[in-house]
C-alpha cells in the first residue's frame, strides 16, 4: 500500500514561500475569447509588417548607390536624413536628376510601420474598452525610436489594460469609471440653485444638455448641441446601470429617438426594465420615469445621486 509522507515542520516555510511566489500572468486574467481576438490581430499585423519590411529592404539597397553623392544617414527609426533632401542638381550634364530616388518611399514605409504598430496597440486597447466598458487611455507609440523590423506582442498592451484596472475586476473598474463620469455630468454648476431630485417614481436631472440655437431658430427642431452629446450618452449609461445593473446603456435605449429632432412634449419609452420612460425639456432638464417609486429610489442611491450637493458660492 502506497503512503505519503507529511512534510517536515522545517519545510513548511519553504512550501509557503513557494506558494506566495507564484504570480499570475496578466494574459491569464483575460478570457479565451480575448486571447483569440488579440492573437488574430497580432497575426494580421505581422503579415503587413513583413510586407513593409520586404519593400523597405529593396529601397534601402537601392539607396546605397547614392551614399557617396548625397551623404545621408539613417535615423533611429529607419528614416533617411540628409541636408539637401529635395535638391537634385539640375545643372548636371547627364539626366540623373530624372532618375527615381527611393528616399521618399523609404521614409513613407517607416511611417507605415509606425502607423501599423499604433493601430495594433490601440485596437487591442479599444477591444477591452469596448468589451468591458472601461476607459484605458490610448497608447502612444514613439515614432522617433520605433525601429524597422520591430514585432510587438499583444501581451504588452494586455499588461497596460490590467495595470489600468489597479487590481480591480473589469466590472468594478467599469462601474467606478461610469460613476465618475456621471458625477461630472449631473454635478450642479457653481451658479445653479437646483440639483438632481428624486420625486416618487421619477428622477429629475436639471441642466444636463443644451439645444443648438441655430437649429431651433431656423429649422424649428430641437437638436442637441455638439458639445453636449456625450452628456446624454453618459446619463443613459448611468440609468441603465442604476436601473437594471447593466453596463451597455446609451441613447439607443431610447425608442424612436432622433437626436436631430427631439420632442420636448412627449415621453420616450426606454428598452430598460426598471426605467420605463424619458422626457426632455427645452431648458436642458431630463426626467426619467421608473416602474415604481422603489425602482426610482434604488437607482437614485446606486448612482450616489443622494450625495449631490449644491456648490457653495
Amino acid at each position: 500500500m502506497q503512503t505519503t509522507t507529511a512534510p517536515k515542520a522545517g519545510n513548511a516555510p519553504d512550501l509557503l514561500q513557494g506558494i506566495l511566489s507564484v504570480q499570475v500572468r496578466n494574459e491569464d486574467k483575460i478570457t479565451e475569447q480575448d486571447r483569440v481576438y488579440c492573437q488574430t490581430q497580432q497575426n494580421l499585423l505581422y503579415k503587413t509588417l513583413d510586407q513593409i519590411d520586404r519593400w523597405y529592404a529593396v529601397f534601402k539597397e537601392e539607396a546605397e548607390q547614392y551614399q557617396a553623392e548625397r551623404k545621408f544617414h539613417y535615423e533611429e527609426n529607419g528614416k533617411v536624413s540628409m541636408r539637401d533632401f529635395y535638391t537634385y542638381h539640375n545643372d548636371r550634364e547627364d539626366y540623373s536628376h530624372n532618375e527615381f530616388k527611393p528616399f521618399d518611399l523609404i521614409n513613407d514605409l517607416v511611417d507605415k510601420n509606425r502607423n501599423a504598430n499604433a493601430n495594433f496597440a490601440n485596437r487591442i486597447i479599444s477591444y477591452f474598452n469596448r468589451t468591458y466598458k472601461v476607459s484605458v487611455p490610448e497608447y502612444k507609440i514613439d515614432e522617433k525610436t520605433l525601429p524597422m523590423g520591430f514585432r510587438p506582442v499583444y501581451d504588452t498592451y494586455v499588461d497596460v489594460v490590467i495595470e489600468h484596472l489597479g487590481g480591480k475586476s473589469f466590472r468594478e473598474t467599469a462601474v467606478e469609471e461610469l460613476l465618475a463620469r456621471l458625477s461630472k455630468v449631473v454635478r450642479p454648476a457653481y451658479w445653479s440653485k437646483v440639483k438632481t431630485e428624486l420625486k416618487k417614481d421619477k428622477i429629475i436631472f436639471p441642466e444636463i444638455i443644451r439645444f443648438d440655437d441655430f437649429s431651433m431658430q431656423y429649422n424649428q427642431r430641437n437638436r442637441i448641441s455638439y458639445n453636449y452629446g456625450g452628456e446624454l450618452e453618459t446619463l443613459c449609461a448611468g440609468i441603465a446601470y442604476g436601473a437594471d445593473d447593466i453596463l451597455n446603456g446609451n441613447s439607443k435605449m431610447i425608442i424612436r429617438f432622433d437626436d436631430n429632432d427631439i420632442s420636448v412634449t412627449d415621453w420616450y419609452d426606454l428598452t430598460t426594465t426598471n426605467a420605463e420612460q424619458i422626457r426632455f425639456y427645452k431648458n436642458g432638464r431630463i426626467d426619467v420615469r421608473f416602474k415604481d417609486s422603489a425602482a426610482a429610489e434604488s437607482c437614485f442611491k446606486r448612482l450616489h445621486l443622494d450625495e449631490i450637493t449644491l456648490r457653495e458660492n
